[in-house]
């Protein structure tokens, strides 16, 4: 499972729990293991990266061979491990988990799940690791943990696979701080930078930090008096810049002391949004009073008088062109602005800009009350009409026709990236119990367009009609969470958009923009969603990064798991009923069925080799070739 740095949101959990099923479809069993006398209970099965089932029971973890049900490996140490401390790590054999030594004492594990060689133990510093971000750039995994307040950094090498140290760097800050301690957030925003003397650089909420990489060791820190807006590090001069939330000042750091060297010209007229660097090694400072550009040799404006647009919310530089773009709930504008800093021309656009994007035939944007192209010689519409999208549309590629296909709203789009061109090829589409707010994902498959939630599976032809559409009732509702979520974001921040679906949908047309039209993507045995039910965002395409302003979102768990042919589905029938069902994506088709003997499931879906694993009564172990 791969974690990325995500801003602060309201996180409502709906965790569906773990229990045991049967077959009923005649289906191969490949092999079947009681596990009885060797973990008493099995409590969870989880898949490793490359295959390796693994048991978690009450006397302890083993590690099964996936094409015969050996057990290659035991640890009768890690018994009755929680299942939401399990983290895959990202295209590597390797998994963590924290296990309680006794009542008040927990230790992190690191292990090779292919042979069961442990990697890392926290031992007695007690820490829980949280989430992993994997920089190639220093051939390491740097993993954050927290105890209590306190936050921890490791360095796991990818060359010795072996965590080279791991250092406390400072408590967590704010009114949040415990809360997030609890959650996979990073607590990495900014960096880390690698200096010139290879000392490496990043900032949290509130702090600073300069480290030996080598030793882990703290070389200088600084504590900001409020949240920091920017940090960035320019390889150009060998300088840090910072900005700090609501200061008049850009300050210039030196990397190797900490000391503050900001030459008196810096001074801001505004408060700090951001600063990026552009192709010929210029800093942008966005701020709300307009942009500029930093001579990072100089140390100077290049212009003498910054370009305003009003709301500044995000500066994309493209070409030798600056794309300004405001940013307001119920409108804003964009402008294009040449290296000199003068206007070219602006555009008003009606409704919230959460992405912007430059093709060779204009920008795209798409806001909450309409979509086009604007041409870069004026600014026009390239698009004789708006698209007009309620919500975050569904999105895929289609690499037959070398196009992206975006779905909302009961309509279909083909749109091609390069020329900007878009056309609609569907309209009016009814699919079973879906609306305009329902998050749905969007796949190219053999035979069209699959576009599913948890609870539903339909399938849009290249040419626009439905092939099939179905809906199956959850489990357990949502309902109650879901109202609740609604009125605590509006009554609390007062902002109303309509700005509902999968933020995963704007990832995706952020990497399509840049070229990537596959990505490893998630690749745990269950399926996470993550759904904003309500929002006000600013989208950085230089960065990669959603800012977000205000959000409410739920973190959803669930069963509904898929491969490249099929999709799994947990449903109840009328009577109550509980059944996993195996879905054909391109025919709708049900291929098979699972009925349930307990609550709720506890299996884990092998893309690779198309088998389901099943845990049973808690102690029953088997594979089954679908």
């Amino acid at each position: 499972m791969y974690f990325t740095k995500q801003t602060n949101a309201l996180i409502l959990f709906l965790f569906i729990c773990s229990s045991s099923i049967s077959l009923i479809n005649a289906q191969e069993k490949k092999w079947e293991v009681d596990l009885k006398d060797k973990l008493y209970n099995v409590s969870w099965i989880q898949q490793a990266n490359e295959g390796t089932i693994i048991a978690a029971g009450d006397k302890g973890l083993v590690g099964l061979d996936n094409n015969t049900g050996e057990i290659i490996w035991e640890h009768s140490d890690f018994k009755a491990v929680d299942k939401n401390s399990f983290l895959n790590i990202e295209g590597l054999p390797l998994v963590y988990f924290d296990y309680q030594v006794l009542a008040s004492k927990t230790r992190g594990i690191i292990l090779n799940a292919s042979n069961g060689e442990i990697l890392f133990d926290s031992k007695d510093e007690g820490y829980k690791i949280k989430t992993y971000t994997t920089y190639p750039e220093i051939g390491a995994i740097l993993f954050e943990a927290s105890k209590d307040s306190e936050q921890y950094l490791m360095k796991f090498s990818l060359e010795t696979w072996s965590a080279e140290w791991s250092s406390n760097i400072g408590k967590s800050k704010g009114l949040f701080g415990k809360a997030k301690s609890a959650l996979t957030q990073s607590f990495i925003k900014h960096g880390p930078y690698i200096s010139r003397s290879g000392k490496m650089i990043f900032g949290k909420e509130q702090d600073i930090v300069s480290m030996d990489q080598n030793t882990g060791e703290v070389i200088w820190h600084q504590e900001a008096d409020k949240k920091i807006k920017a940090l960035v590090y320019s390889g150009v001069n060998d300088k840090i810049y910072l900005g700090i939330r609501k200061s008049k000042k850009l300050k210039v750091l030196d990397p190797e002391s900490g000391n503050d060297i900001t030459p008196g010209k810096l001074k801001l007229r505004g408060s700090m949004i951001d600063v990026v660097a552009d192709s010929d090694n210029n800093l942008i400072l966005v701020e709300t009073e307009g942009f500029n550009l930093i001579d990072p040799q100089t140390e100077t404006f290049k212009w003498k008088k910054s370009f305003k647009i009003d709301p500044l919310s995000q500066v994309i530089p493209f070409n030798s062109y600056y794309i300004a773009i405001g940013k307001d709930e119920k409108k804003g504008s964009i402008a294009l602005v040449n290296s000199e800093g003068k206007k070219v021309w602006d555009t008003g656009v009606k409704g919230y800009t959460y992405y912007v994007s430059p093709t060779d035939n204009g920008i795209l944007y798409i806001s909450t009350e309409r979509a086009n192209v604007l041409e870069y010689k004026k600014g026009k519409d390239v698009w004789k009409k708006d698209v007009k999208f309620k919500s975050i549309p569904a999105v895929t590629y289609d690499d037959t026709e070398d196009k992206v296909i975006l779905f909302e709203n009961k309509k279909g789009y083909k749109f091609d990236l390069s020329s900007g061109n878009i056309e609609q090829f569907a309209d009016d589409v009814k699919l079973e119990n879906v609306n305009k707010k329902t998050p749905l994902i969007a796949e190219k498959v053999a035979d069209g367009y699959f576009l599913s939630t948890p609870q539903h599976a339909s399938l849009l032809t290249p040419s626009g009609s439905v092939k099939y559409t179905k809906y199956f009732d959850p489990v357990q509702s949502t309902g109650g969470l879901l109202q609740l979520a609604e009125l605590t974001g509006s009554a609390a921040l007062g902002v109303d958009l309509d700005i509902q679906g999968s933020i995963d949908n704007i990832e995706k047309l952020n990497s399509l923009s840049n070229g990537v039209y596959k990505t490893a993507g998630d690749q745990s045995d269950v399926s996470s969603q993550s759904t904003a039910l309500a929002g006000y965002y600013s989208y950085s395409l230089n960065t990669g990064n959603l800012t977000t302003v205000f959000e409410v979102t739920r973190l959803r768990y669930s069963n509904s798991k898929s491969t490249q042919n099929s999709q799994f589905i947990l449903t109840k029938n009328g009577a109550g009923n509980k059944s996993i069902i195996e879905i054909d994506k391109s025919s709708g088709q049900i291929k098979n069925t699972i009925e349930l003997t307990d609550k709720t499931p506890n299996y884990v879906v092998d893309e690779f080799d198309n088998r389901v694993f099943i845990n049973e009564r808690n102690h029953l172990i088997s594979c089954h070739q679908l």
